[in-house]
């Protein structure tokens, strides 16, 4: 063999080392792209599972925020059947409707814009809306306030 042969062999044997250890590092490479995949993957379930959860946990913060303003609301009306309502009683009175009727528009608001699953929420809280609107007629019409839980009322209506 002649020195340019051997110095050709050598140059030759020098380039499938490199492309040997390029091709294990690009492996190497690859497998740490997958367990990222696999990692970001189940970080991303996790924190959709949290997201879901905080979802549920506000609509109970909704659900107390509304029985406490409720029974608040009752307590009051029932005062007034009992007691002669004065200025001050109606006033009250008047101010737990609006309190308990707000937090009830919030959470029409919330389910018009999809925080909530809508038919979940049908189911739950259909009968409660459709009892304070027919209890209450004055305070949900035109120009009403509380236009969210008209809404939400028409659309149930409508659907049923």
């Amino acid at each position: 063999m002649t020195d340019f042969e051997t110095q050709s062999l050598a140059i030759a044997r020098a380039a499938l080392s490199v492309a040997w250890w390029a091709d294990v590092v690009a492996a190497c490479a690859l497998v740490a792209v997958i367990l990222g995949g696999i990692v970001a993957f189940r970080t991303l379930k996790v924190i959709i599972a949290q997201l879901d959860s905080a979802r549920w946990n506000s609509l109970l913060s909704f659900e107390q925020d509304m029985a406490s303003r409720r029974t608040k609301f009752h307590e009051i009306a029932a005062q007034m059947q009992t007691d002669a309502p004065t200025y001050l009683l109606r006033a009250v009175h008047l101010e737990a409707k609006e309190s308990y009727f707000n937090s009830l528009d919030r959470l029409a608001s919330s389910i018009l814009n999809g925080q909530f699953p809508d038919r979940e929420m049908k189911q739950d809280y259909h009968e409660a809306i459709t009892a304070v609107v027919r209890a209450f007629p004055e305070d949900f019409t035109t120009g009403t306030h509380y236009r969210k839980v008209v809404k939400l009322y028409n659309r149930w209506q409508d659907a049923t």
